[in-house]
């Protein structure tokens, strides 16, 4: 074995060796070589045993050190083949055609153990790191059971050396994070470890001390989320905890320098963020220390903040930390800063803490507005790139900046403490203001930085000063902006009450001559000569100026009409300059602008169109432009002064895209674009649509779907030619004498193809309900053979999308045609023998519950209402005699009530679960109640605005738990879909469902509030003389949502 062994350590050696040559060829034989040594017994000792020797190469040492990382994962993880016999021997044949399992043994896993530990004492700390992964992802599974002198390893290693402190730290940091099923056994032991490495200041650095902060936050994530009850969680954290509770508040007020760092204090706020959100009870008694340590340190280092940070005005004394520099100590202190607005939003969403958060609200306005200013580093940025600045200030940004987390917080302080802010707001404002002026008179340049962000904190608020004039004096505050606007102290301050201003210009108090005084400043604004950042605040300006003042009809609105083509002038000399994100912003101030008056548009119209053309042929591979595009074109499209201009200027183009040859290498313009943007030219034009739609752009669409093997351009021409059908289904079937609905239904039959992907019918349920409605009549036998090639699409998809497409084609039919969709499911055959009736109810109904948009959802409910009523009245055997299978816990009876008493999570995951047959119509009344609970559900969330969050953080953690796993956390997430009355969808899917609904709004049933008529549909069954039998067959959940709304149960 020695001989062999050897043999196989030296290949290795000298492969490792080649892998670092410069040579490619020699690296690809060397990686080759590599691959089939892999599958020897002692290849992961070996490795072990190269990245430790401190005597090899570090490079050849980092390479073995990955290897190895790679093998403990396959071999633990994924487990190997383990064999019997120590020997090496051969290297075994591989198979090309099969992926073998690596070979380990036994004593091969207990040499790496023994192995592994002396890298934790390597000098090089990316050895460290790459041996403490290794270590840990090994202790997951053999810790303590196969290994249980690891923790005495770590005990020594952390009496040790400085890098086996950090070694052994980085083993338990590694090792926590993934701590699932042994925390009961292991936690004890860690926790008083890390206690006493924490509390040991003058023994371990801070780097070490900040480690154990860490791994106790992942054990008591651990904890909270693997032990079930909450006597089993005290009895692990009570003889730790309470010590090291007062300890880590103690830190958070430590100074920096050799024993704390602001990258301490972070993971120590981390921590008591996460206990007061989530393991409330335990932290209960030391929450009268918490707030007011957080709340010192928030307000003590603004000073610092905004000298440091914001204005520049003091250089960085970060000294005596743990940091290389002081770029990395800005770094780590605006970390923590953001880590303390993190707990603070936790703890302004908590009910319980309202009456602390009031006493303080003043003080948390004035402090949240004063970290929302502009830093110097932020304004330079801007200046040099603009992309950057319409970022990081749109609402929607992504990056967490300090004065985006304040500013959200803000937003959340006004949301749940609506009633008490505008008070504590206008006194915080008035101090700042003060405060200002006195900086401003001492000839500080920075002070106009607090006024704007003052005036954002005022923009955002809109709502609330409109709606309580008495509680803000939006007088008093305008004048302070026209006194700003005329200091000329910063373009940002200048953008910032020109947005200001548009958001109030609707106000009755912002009347002439002020207003054209603000209108003229915008326009000026827009010059090439000033800034670019307040030419796009111009932009976002004039967007607010048309956007509120559209429908007023006062001479405000006559002002903006008489500026428009001045706002239009001032933007296109922006468009040639700008790229992506600021183009996006410029596009919707131009929809703005377009949408205000159709005359005003008329003749601005070529220009427009030259604009848009110019920016979608330059950023036809941009999704988001082709969407702002595409909003200016539906505008344009809906303008009869444009539409024949607009036409005439962009069908050439489109279908010069639609017959270019997709194999070619010129093609520049995805012909998927091209068909989502004639879409939106056809969708929203009115019928008859022009010549050049139908004689040019119509088949140009359909034999560029036809002939591609793109997924994305079949997805899009499905819906443009469903568009062309829902505008002008006449003009279609007259194409060519009929050939237009036949080129229609070939495309249909393609997307149907069940040999291609499934996201091709992600929306053909809504084209072949348009063809049915639309040109049904005309069809003849080809409606069966279409409905046929439904039911074939449907046995082999799986995505939730495609099949509630699927099935929503018969939920609509259903409505409009029952008696046919009878007649058809009830002789056509299903994929396994039984009746498509059968097959399409079992797909229908397993999913129904998970159906989202605002169409399918109230379809498919009022269909199965449809379908129940029909079953019940008419007892008709080719629906009631479906059976439909569905799970239920074993100790359950069919059809019984179950247990209703609260379960935790892991024991609903241990409760085994049995197929059933349940009737057809008892699983359709199941699905409505549910349908009902949720709707209901849904409007008390919006109607009573109700802090659901708050009550679950005001119960027990294991509460919580199960409200999670259980019933209440799926309700929780259908509310989120259940908007399906007045939620607020896209704009785009409204039309959509507008067009598809055209239909069934003949009859008054379809006009009705969902949540209504499934209510009276209920109601009226309960007097129904099978109501008692129905009620035997539901659980207690679907009777208590029974007596929810007064319907008898008993």
């Amino acid at each position: 074995m020695a001989q062999n062994s050897d043999a196989v350590k030296q290949a290795m050696f000298e492969e490792l060796q080649k892998i670092l040559h410069p040579d490619s060829d020699q690296r690809k034989s060397a990686e080759a070589r590599l691959a089939q040594l892999k599958f020897t017994e002692w290849y992961g000792v070996l490795l072990a045993e190269f990245t430790i020797d401190q005597q090899l190469h570090i490079g050849l040492r980092q390479l073995a050190s990955v290897m190895l990382k790679q093998y403990v994962n396959d071999c633990w993880a994924d487990g190997g083949d383990v064999v019997e016999d120590g020997g090496a021997g051969d290297l075994p044949a591989i198979d090309a055609g099969a992926t073998p399992a690596l070979l380990v043994n036994d004593e091969a896993k207990r040499r790496i153990k023994q192995i592994l530990p002396e890298g934790l004492y390597d000098q090089n700390s990316k050895i460290r790191s790459v041996v403490a992964y290794c270590i840990a992802n090994i202790a997951l599974y053999d810790w303590p059971g196969d290994w249980q002198e690891l923790f005495d390893v770590i005990v020594k290693c952390l009496s040790g050396t400085e890098n086996s402190v950090d070694g052994a730290m980085k083993v338990l940091v590694e090792f926590t994070l993934e701590l699932d099923r042994q925390v009961g056994e292991v936690a004890p032991l860690i926790l008083s470890e890390v206690y006493r490495i924490f509390t040991a200041a003058n023994q371990y650095s801070v780097t070490a001390r900040k480690y154990a902060v860490e791994i106790l936050y992942s054990l008591l994530r651990s904890i909270n989320t693997n032990i079930e009850t909450r006597q089993e969680k005290s009895a692990i954290l009570n003889p730790v905890l309470p010590n090291f509770m007062q300890r880590l508040i103690e830190g958070l007020t430590a100074p920096n320098g050799p024993h704390s760092s602001f990258q301490l204090k972070t993971q120590i706020i981390k921590i008591l963020k996460y206990m007061i959100s989530d393991m409330s009870k335990f932290v209960q008694p030391y929450v009268g220390t918490i707030l007011p340590t957080i709340w010192q340190l928030l307000t003590q280092l603004a000073d610092f903040y905004v000298k440091v940070v914001v204005n520049e005005s003091e250089a960085a004394p970060f000294n005596g930390t743990d940091q290389d520099g002081d770029d990395d100590g800005v770094e780590d202190f605006t970390q923590m800063i953001l880590q303390i607005f993190e707990f603070v939003h936790t703890i302004i969403e908590m009910k319980k803490y309202k009456a602390a958060i009031v006493n303080v609200l003043t003080d948390l306005v004035y402090i949240t507005v004063l970290y929302m200013q502009i830093t110097e580093e932020q304004a330079q940025q801007w200046l040099e790139d603009p992309e950057k600045f319409v970022d990081d200030e749109d609402e929607q940004g992504v990056e967490f900046t300090i004065r985006v987390t304040a500013h959200d917080v803000l937003l959340i302080v006004g949301r749940e403490y609506e009633q008490q802010l505008l008070p504590c707001f206008t006194e915080a404002l008035g101090k700042h203001s003060a405060v200002a002026e006195v900086d401003r008179n001492a000839g500080n340049p920075h002070w106009w930085k607090i006024h704007e962000s003052s005036m954002l904190a005022v923009g955002s608020f809109k709502d609330m000063i409109v709606e309580s004039p008495a509680s803000f004096d939006m007088g008093q505050y305008l004048a302070l902006i026209k006194m700003l606007m005329e200091s000329q102290a910063s373009p940002y301050l200048l953008g910032r009450c020109l947005w200001l201003l548009s958001r109030f210009c609707e106000c009755d108090i912002l009347r002439q001559p002020f207003m054209e005084q603000i209108v003229n400043v915008t326009v000026d604004s827009l010059s090439m000569d000033k800034p670019i950042v307040l030419r796009i605040m111009a932009a976002r300006a004039i967007y607010g100026f048309c956007s509120n003042l559209k429908d007023n009809k006062d001479e405000r609105h006559v002002l903006i009409m008489s500026k428009l083509e001045n706002f239009f002038d001032g933007l296109v000399g922006l468009f040639e300059q700008s790229q992506n994100t600021v183009l996006g912003l410029f596009l919707e101030a131009l929809s703005a602008i377009i949408s205000f008056d159709v005359n005003v548009t008329a003749t601005l119209c070529p220009k427009v169109i030259t604009v848009t053309m110019t920016v979608f042929q330059k950023f036809h591979d941009d999704r988001f432009l082709v969407e702002m595009v595409q909003d200016v074109l539906k505008i344009l499209s809906q303008n009869p002064f444009c539409l024949l201009p607009l036409q005439d200027r962009i069908i050439p183009t489109l279908v010069s895209i639609l017959n270019h040859d997709q194999g070619g290498d010129q093609q520049t313009l995805a012909p998927d674009i091209a068909l989502d943007v004639l879409q939106t030219l056809v969708k929203y034009s009115q019928a008859p649509l022009s010549d050049a739609m139908i004689e040019s752009a119509f088949p140009s669409a359909v034999h560029c779907i036809l002939r591609t093997e793109d997924h994305s351009v079949m997805q899009a021409g499905g819906e443009c030619l469903r568009s062309f059908l829902a505008i002008a289904p006449e003009q279609i079937c007259r194409y060519k004498n009929g050939e237009g609905l036949n080129y229609v239904l070939q495309v249909t039959t393609m997307l149907l193809n069940p040999m291609n992907t499934e996201s091709t019918a992600s929306f053909i349920g809504r084209l072949v309900i348009t063809i049915i409605t639309k040109v049904g009549n005309l069809l003849g036998d080809s409606v069966d053979l279409l409905l046929k090639a439904v039911l074939s699409k449907m046995q082999l998809v799986k995505s939730l999308n495609v099949i509630m497409s699927l099935v929503t084609i018969f939920a609509h039919l259903i409505l409009l045609q029952l008696d046919a969709v009878m007649n058809f499911l009830s002789t056509v055959p299903g994929p396994t023998g039984e009746t498509a009736m059968s097959f399409v109810l079992a797909n229908w109904l397993s999913r129904q519950h998970l159906f989202y948009g605002q169409y399918e959802r109230k379809v498919t409910t009022l269909a199965l209402c449809k379908l129940f009523e029909h079953g019940v009245t008419t007892k008709d055997d080719r629906l009631n005699t479906v059976m439909i299978k569905e799970q239920v816990p074993a100790t359950t009876p069919s059809g019984a009530a179950g247990n209703t008493g609260r379960r935790t999570r892991s024991a609903s995951a241990k409760t085994p679960m049995v197929w059933v047959d349940t009737p057809v119509l008892v699983k359709i009344f199941k699905l409505l109640l549910h349908e009902l609970a949720s709707l209901r559900e849904a409007k008390d969330a919006l109607n009573k605005n109700t802090d659901s969050g708050d009550e679950a953080n005001s119960s027990s953690d294991e509460e919580a738990a199960d409200e999670v796993s259980g019933d209440g956390g799926k309700m929780s997430f259908l509310t989120l879909l259940t908007h399906m009355d007045d939620g607020d969808e896209d704009e785009e899917e409204d039309e959509d469902d507008r067009q598809l609904m055209a239909e069934l709004m003949n009859d008054p049933i379809f006009q009705c509030d969902t949540m209504e008529y499934l209510t009276k549909f209920i109601e009226s069954f309960s007097q129904h003389e099978n109501f008692r039998a129905f009620l035997e067959k539901i659980d207690e959940t679907e009777k208590n949502i029974l007596q929810t709304f007064n319907i008898p149960s008993m």
